[in-house]
């Protein structure tokens, strides 16, 4: 029987400390289907790195519910919202979590123009309080398509979209409690310094580093819709400077609806991104500097000529970067997953992370990672569920000989520049059905 020699190797492309790496998936659980709700689902961590999970239930009477992991498993879907507060926008809600203190921001339909309101938990989400509204009760604007952060005090960060009456003239706000949530000191123009304005119906996202949050946002300069950056010194209270964070002008002449998600790596930021400067829709993996606003590289992580990779999540902790975004590449929409264990540069690659069981469109994404957990969500909307799935990653050791045969049916073959390549004595990476990932030289013998 034919055999070869897997060796795991140092180049100037990979670092020294690279192994060989396996994504194991626990059973896909069904947190809500049909009545229960079935809206685009969040997840954050809680104490004892507890998952809790939010969604929108679209169907009358509209609601906002939850699930929470009790050590066992998860509990039956509750409501999170009192009643008439009519939550909207098909972008929402959000959250965030720091401990057991959790935060939920949402548009609703409850006021005259829509507005933007927060519910609050200080018990890991068992219980919320009443409604709290954030944006400015104010006749002559509308607001929607908010979003938040936690900042080191505990206290929420909120960004959001403020627009005239009839949709025009949109803003990108930040507003700032000083609280713990129960009221705000008004908001700021986060996006001011930015070249024209900011893209309609493109959700900003937050970072916060101590004193310093920074908006992540797409911009629409004459229908240039680059991802921007923009930075607070003073805790979100003002901003005094912006970059552009893409290499290349996207000229589109309508709003691609989709949002720039970052998170704090050392000094730096990890931005992923939709972009389709190229003429190709790809998910793009950016490392910004937390002090100038620079940007170092934008790589594609997985490149597929002809299909549209949307709504990109991502999550890290110490060496590993995690990325998570849905694409059409099987001729339906489904949800996958790019890990590196070497830092965001290293992102390459992706396998699907939904239960291939399920039939049908699977889509909206969501991911938090932590002590090397990955926690997993997305919605099945043919069947009508939202669905949870943990994973983790496994290493094996640099150097090992292994039959041929033993390995998964392999799916995709590429070199360390992503491109497809089968050659032997090369190095090259291995993605199988199972979601293995293997960087290797296969010397032939």
């Amino acid at each position: 029987m034919k055999k070869a020699l897997i060796v795991i190797f140092i180049s100037s492309l990979i670092s020294a400390d690279i192994v060989a790496q396996q994504l194991t998936f626990d059973q896909h659980k069904t947190i809500s289907e049909n009545s229960d709700g079935f809206g685009r689902p969040r997840v954050v961590l809680t104490t004892n790195d507890d998952p809790l999970i939010i969604w929108r239930k679209d169907s009358t009477p509209k609601a906002l519910r939850a699930s929470k992991w009790d050590g066992l498993g998860f509990s039956a879907p509750y409501n999170i919202l009192q009643e008439g507060m009519l939550p909207s926008s098909w972008d929402g809600p959000e959250v965030a979590a720091k401990g057991d203190t959790v935060y939920v921001v949402f548009t609703s339909l409850a006021t005259p123009q829509s507005a933007i309101m927060l519910i609050k938990s200080f018990d890991g989400g068992l219980s919320f309080s009443d409604t709290i509204r954030v944006s400015e009760n104010n006749p002559v604007h509308k607001f929607r398509m908010g979003n938040i952060a936690i900042n080191s005090a505990g206290n929420p960060v909120v960004s959001y979209m403020q627009y005239l009456l009839n949709w025009t003239d949109p803003k990108q706000m930040v507003n700032v409690s000083f609280s713990a949530g129960s009221t705000f000191l008004g908001a700021t123009e986060a996006s001011a310094l930015a070249p024209g304005e900011p893209c309609d119906c493109c959700k900003s996202s937050l970072i916060c580093d101590g004193s310093d949050v920074f908006l992540l946002f797409r911009n629409n300069e004459s229908n240039m819709r680059n991802s921007y950056i923009a930075k607070s010194n003073d805790g979100g209270l003002s901003f005094s400077s912006t970059a552009d964070m893409d290499d290349y002008i996207w000229t589109l002449t309508s709003c691609p609806a989709t949002t720039p998600r970052g998170v704090l790596f050392g000094d730096s930021i990890i931005v992923v991104k939709r972009s389709g400067a190229t003429g190709n829709n790809e998910v793009v993996c950016s490392s910004v500097s937390t002090q100038t606003l620079n940007h170092t590289y934008n790589n594609n992580i997985d490149f597929i000529n002809g299909v549209i990779q949307n709504y990109p999540e991502v999550s890290a902790s110490g060496d590993t970067a995690v990325a998570v975004w849905q694409d059409n590449r099987g001729g339906t929409q489904d949800c996958y997953i790019s890990v590196s264990t070497s830092g965001p540069a290293s992102l390459e690659g992706s396998v699907s992370y939904t239960d291939t069981s399920g039939l049908g469109q699977k889509v909206d994404p969501g991911v938090v990672f932590k002590n090397g957990d990955i926690h997993l969500v997305y919605l099945n909307s043919s069947e009508h569920k939202i669905v949870y799935v943990k994973s983790s990653i496994k290493t094996l050791s640099n150097l090992e000989e292994l039959d041929n045969s033993a390995l998964n049916k392999t799916i995709k073959t590429i070199d360390f520049l992503g491109r497809s390549n089968n050659k032997p004595n090369t190095p090259l990476i291995f993605i199988d059905e199972n979601g293995r990932v293997k960087k290797t030289i296969i010397l032939e013998q």
